[in-house]
């Protein structure tokens, strides 16, 4: 019979973050899909060390293939500037070819920094420190091309009205993809609400119940997560007026089992709420990066447009949407460090947590301004659509 194996699996909604470097290319979003599989019983602590080593190293390779993509954006930049369409097109298949080449290179990269993790987290543990350990690391992401707007300026000069109209019609379509995600981000961030709620309610509930068991009444006024300390303690103080020796220690991780056990299945509901709401952000925040860089560049194409009666109008919304944009964006950077943090948390089953800061940082979230700052965003979008219609 084959011994037990453990495996994790997780993704990267979009390896790469922030495209504002590189706004002549069009890369699609590249999806991490991840295993981790080892050959052993391995606790969840461990098993998150080192999915913690591979998500480190990924992220390394995210910078590199940035730094890639900008170099490239430069190249684009200066062959358009020289009048060199199709050359700058072609380096399109360049870009195709090095990002590839560096997601090969990451998957091997990850690899390693998983088994370093392993070998580290096997210390005094011979059978995980021989036990075989696999990652898999799979890319989801189509072809990279040359941004059609840009390649259309580059084709004019910047003297046909079509090639502007082009990038117009791009700060249009990118504003009602963000528009669309506004309209989730309201009830998501209710369901993330609701869920930690409850989840905390009923850690105490549980928590409760063990102190009854153990008889100690007093527990009934304390906050968590003191109230564990307590409950262990008066266990220990029993057992010694009873003439038994009992393991503080021990007592104390049985108490905090037994609220981990209870409480789980409310933890699991309060990260699938989590993980929603952060996918939800990080695509929201690349849309806003994107129509921010792309703005600049209609603003930039504007103000070549003297003969153009709108140009000026629509630079005017332009130049509004870089600040607005930066506002949002600020807005969304806070909210995936609170995502994050509060992973940390209900990683853990929230036995550290106090209730009382858990629920300032939900009341904090549920206080952002996301959907009013994006709203305010797309009412120049709209701007910008009316004015564009006019002149296609």
């Amino acid at each position: 019979m084959p011994g037990k194996s453990t495996k994790r699996t997780f993704y990267i909604v979009d390896l790469v973050r922030d495209r504002k470097l590189f706004t002549n290319l069009d890369i699609p979003p590249i999806r991490v899909n991840v295993t981790i599989e080892v050959e052993a019983d391995v606790p969840k602590a461990k098993m998150d060390r080192m999915e913690k080593a591979a998500r480190d190293k990924l992220e390394e390779y995210e910078d590199i293939i940035v730094k890639e993509a900008t170099k490239f954006n430069t190249q684009i930049e200066n062959l358009l500037k020289a009048g060199k369409l199709q050359e700058a097109i072609g380096v399109a298949d360049s870009v195709n070819n090095s990002i590839k080449g560096a997601l090969r290179s990451a998957e091997g990269a990850a690899n390693m920094a998983v088994e370093a993790a392993k070998k580290k987290e096997a210390q005094g543990d011979k059978l995980l420190l021989e036990a075989r350990v696999k990652t898999v690391v799979g890319f989801v992401f189509g072809a990279i091309k040359i941004a059609t707007s840009v390649a259309r300026i580059g084709a004019s000069h910047g003297g046909d009205v079509h090639a502007w109209l082009s990038l117009g019609k791009d700060v249009i379509k990118i504003g009602l993809e963000i528009h669309q995600q506004l309209k989730k981000e309201p009830q998501l961030r209710k369901d993330l609400v609701v869920a930690v709620d409850t989840y905390l309610a009923f850690r105490k509930t549980v928590v409760m119940e063990a102190a009854k068991k153990a008889g100690v009444n007093e527990a009934l006024k304390m906050e968590f997560p003191g109230v564990i300390k307590l409950v262990a303690q008066k266990v220990v103080d029993a057992a010694k007026l009873a003439g038994k020796d009992k393991d503080p220690a021990a007592v104390l991780k049985g108490i905090g089992d037994f609220v981990l056990k209870g409480v789980m299945t409310k933890v699991n509901d309060a990260e699938k709420t989590r993980k929603a709401y952060r996918e939800q952000t990080t695509i929201m925040r690349h849309k806003v990066d994107d129509v921010s860089a792309k703005g600049d560049k209609l603003f930039a194409e504007m103000k070549k447009q003297t003969t153009l009666k709108e140009g000026v109008k629509i630079g005017a919304q332009c130049m509004q949407i870089r600040g607005k944009a930066t506002q949002l964006g600020k807005l969304l950077d806070e909210a995936v460090t609170f995502l994050e943090n509060s992973q940390k948390t209900l990683e853990n089953a929230g036995l550290n947590c106090d209730d009382q800061t858990m629920l300032q940082k939900i009341a904090a979230l549920d206080k952002a301004t996301i959907f009013e700052a994006g709203s305010s965003i797309f009412e120049n979008i709209s701007a910008i659509k009316d004015l564009v219609d006019a002149v296609s």
